[in-house]
């Protein structure tokens, strides 16, 4: 990376408030730069996926400041650079995998037959070479996931931003989708992952950053977080404003 290259994604106390007086982010600072693999983890309700939505451009900030590729968020020219799978992926289902990727390519500029060269490349590592042409209101929750992440990789992006990408697969599919994510990681791309996983968080990135109650409240070395997660479980402070109870004994709902 260049001396003076921009980050690649900047926020400076950054809030969104979607209530009057209920801030979901909270005077965000962060930085990532180019071939970071980061994990955002939270509770649920932390506002990871509001964040990702903001870094898209989807949604706005109350206030503060954000630049993605040194530029404002938004702009189309900008999302070329990004490859998104959102935490539920939501496809027609009258379409095919294959449908939905032409479609895809076409949107992104992709000349025909390097579409089509990537769309057969990617049905086949992602395991969906023999139903890629079936239509997707008959896909389980893991073929969908698999197709969403086919169609976020389409176009080669410099930044993939993956909200809870082992949702809904199997075992095996876990570990394929695991090891495409590595190889995306040593080939230089930037990855933003939003998981629960630490398996996934330990194996896959280098950088943790904790939401807490819509602010940071960590942010640094993967294994270094992990540990001081560890602790912050263990302490009388829940994440959740209604904490998880204690589990009785022996079963018993009436007891």
């Amino acid at each position: 990376m260049a001396e003076h290259e921009p980050d690649l994604i900047e926020l400076k106390q950054l809030s969104k408030e979607f209530h009057k007086g209920t801030r979901v982010l909270d005077s965000l600072d962060l930085r990532l730069k180019s071939g970071e693999s980061v994990a955002l983890v939270g509770a649920n309700g932390a506002g990871k996926s509001t964040l990702i939505k903001i870094i898209l451009g989807l949604v706005r900030p109350t206030s503060g400041e954000l630049r993605v590729f040194g530029e404002e968020p938004g702009d189309p020219a900008l999302l070329q650079k990004i490859g998104y799978l959102p935490e539920v992926p939501g496809f027609w289902g009258e379409l095919s995998a294959q449908e939905l990727l032409g479609d895809m390519g076409a949107l992104r500029g992709l000349p025909e037959s390097q579409m089509i060269r990537r769309r057969e490349r990617l049905l086949g590592i992602l395991g969906l070479t023999l139903r890629g042409s079936r239509r997707m209101g008959g896909y389980s929750k893991g073929m969908l996931q698999r197709t969403g992440i086919a169609a976020a990789l389409l176009h080669d992006p410099q930044l993939l931003i993956l909200d809870e990408p082992m949702s809904g697969l199997d075992p095996r599919a876990q570990e394929k989708l695991r090891a495409l994510l590595l190889k995306l990681k040593q080939s230089g791309k930037t990855l933003l992952i939003s998981s629960h996983s630490l398996e996934d968080i330990r194996s896959l990135c280098d950088r943790v950053v904790v939401l807490e109650k819509a602010k940071i409240v960590l942010d640094g070395a993967t294994e270094e977080i992990l540990s001081a997660l560890v602790e912050r479980y263990r302490s009388s402070e829940p994440w959740d404003e209604d904490p998880l109870g204690e589990l009785p004994q022996e079963w018993s709902l009436d007891g």
